[in-house]
């Protein structure tokens, strides 16, 4: 019967979207989605995540931002303005830094370029992310970076 067919899809769908989040969650890298699967997108999450980023503060401002531009007072109006295009050029700032930086670390950690594709992109969205609310959660602590460009602390474990 077709229903049940559809039925049984849906559920089988439904649990494997359980499975993938309950991985997502817990941090089991070989049941991931494709999107965050690869040495590349491993060390862009690392590096994302083992730094400060101005960027986890962009939804909150942004908020207050938009409801301060929508009261009637203009000299709220003014410095939301203000403080909104501050905070994207801080954003910008403090992006391009970070991606400079990883570019350098992919193209030294990761030799193919297949592995690498995609990458800089996938660590923008995350850094734009608050970090508690990031999946794949973190698996490395804030300083991780800086460790890394010291050298104390390896890209890859074994």
């Amino acid at each position: 019967d077709r229903r049940e067919a559809k039925a049984r899809m849906k559920a089988e769908k439904g649990k494997e979207r359980q499975q993938t989040m309950e991985a997502l969650r817990g941090g089991d890298e070989r049941r991931y989605p494709a999107r965050d699967q690869g040495k590349g997108r491993h060390l862009a999450r690392n590096w994302v995540d083992g730094r400060r980023n101005i960027g986890e503060f962009f939804w909150p401002i942004v908020i207050a931002a938009l409801v301060l531009l929508f009261l009637p007072i203009p000299g709220l109006q003014q410095g939301s303005t203000v403080v909104l295009l501050g905070f994207y050029v801080l954003i910008t700032v403090d992006t391009g830094l970070s991606l400079l930086g990883l570019r350098r670390a992919l193209q030294r950690e990761v030799p193919e370029a297949s592995d690498r594709s995609g990458a800089l992109a996938y660590a923008f969205g995350r850094s734009i992310q608050s970090r508690k609310r990031r999946l794949p959660v973190p698996k490395v602590e804030r300083g991780w970076t800086r460790q890394y460009t010291k050298g104390e602390v390896k890209a890859f474990t074994a």
